[in-house]
């Protein structure tokens, strides 16, 4: 009996051994997932910036070359109107002056170029002339004029969203001049309106011409040589008509009928806004006021109206009528 149960007990024992075996094994350690293999990334194309505007130019060697357009402006505004002018003055002659040069851009004239002629488009100047013409003040102008530039980036004026004839002279004298009366052009925005200008802070706002007898002749000669003759036996200018603004349109000049802008480019007068009288010695005296052909924008009158705290775009409303101040990108 005993060895019965001895037996009995050995079984029981190895069984449990058996049984327990897996549990005392050591077990193997896990292994670390494996990273997921990452995602192909596709290289992100940076967005290509617009390319900068450029205008052609044509200058004074005769040829045509393109300039980045705000480039450009800095060396309008800076031969068009004095850096001393204030801020908002300048911005409006930026915005002028960017207007005028899309304005050519688009048309026929000198195929589609801006010209540095400002008897003909508007005036430029490059840093050479600009050093030389400031000197000493040359940084302090430059930052103050490209400052004007940058703050109006892009704007323009425009009429159903086109670029508008957006003319400018430096003093009216008073009332500007319509379109029609200057370029032949009645455009809606080119009207005559009202140009305070201070007489006291423009130089030369009224200014004398005298021509004595012998150069008168001499000019006069130089015109047309009947003329000339005709001087000495009759009447010189006579039957003149002006426009309500004050600006000579037509008169007769040894009685051939001329343009009061012709009488201006024959005798270098400032302005057509004049009244002429006869010197004892038989030779003319003319009184000129103002400066420019007198249409769009007087750049005294924009200078009068910022000093007294109008923004350049109170100054555009004013002397461009009914246009809108837009983006570049958004006009037609």
């Amino acid at each position: 009996m005993k060895n019965f149960l001895k037996l009995l007990a050995l079984a029981l024992l190895e069984t449990g051994l058996i049984l327990a075996l897996p549990f005392l094994m050591p077990r193997p350690e896990a292994a670390e997932p494996e990273p997921a293999p990452e995602a192909p990334t596709e290289e992100k194309e940076e967005p290509e910036e617009a390319p900068e505007r450029t205008i052609p130019v044509l200058t004074r060697e005769g040829f045509v070359t393109e300039m980045p357009l705000e480039d450009y402006l800095f060396g309008v505004v800076a031969a068009e109107m004095p850096a001393r002018f204030e801020p908002e003055a300048l911005k409006a002659q930026a915005v002028a002056a960017r207007t005028y040069a899309l304005y050519r851009a688009a048309g026929d004239k000198h195929g589609g170029a801006v010209c540095e002629d400002p008897a003909c488009c508007q005036a430029w100047l490059e840093e050479a002339q600009l050093r030389e013409k400031w000197g000493a003040d040359y940084e302090a102008n430059a930052a103050k004029l490209r400052r004007a530039v940058e703050d109006t980036a892009g704007q323009l004026l425009t009429w159903d969203g086109a670029p508008v004839l957006a003319a400018f002279h430096a003093c009216s004298g008073g009332w500007t001049e319509t379109g029609e009366n200057v370029f032949g052009l009645d455009l809606p925005y080119l009207q005559s309106v009202p140009s305070m200008e201070d007489p006291a802070s423009v130089r030369d706002y009224e200014t004398t011409v005298t021509l004595e007898a012998g150069e008168l002749l001499a000019t006069l000669a130089a015109w047309d040589e009947e003329a000339a003759l005709a001087a000495s036996g009759g009447p010189l200018l006579t039957d003149p008509v002006y426009s309500p603004a004050g600006r000579l349109l037509r008169l007769r000049l040894c009685g051939v009928e001329i343009t009061g802008q012709t009488l201006r480019r024959l005798f270098s007068l400032r302005s057509t806004q004049l009244t002429w009288q006869r010197t004892e010695s038989g030779g003319l005296s003319f009184t000129v006021t103002g400066y420019g052909h007198g249409a769009g924008m007087s750049q005294y009158g924009a200078q009068a109206m910022a000093l007294k705290g109008e923004g350049y775009e109170e100054i555009l409303a004013h002397f461009y009528p009914g246009t809108t101040l837009e983006r570049m990108g958004n006009e037609q």
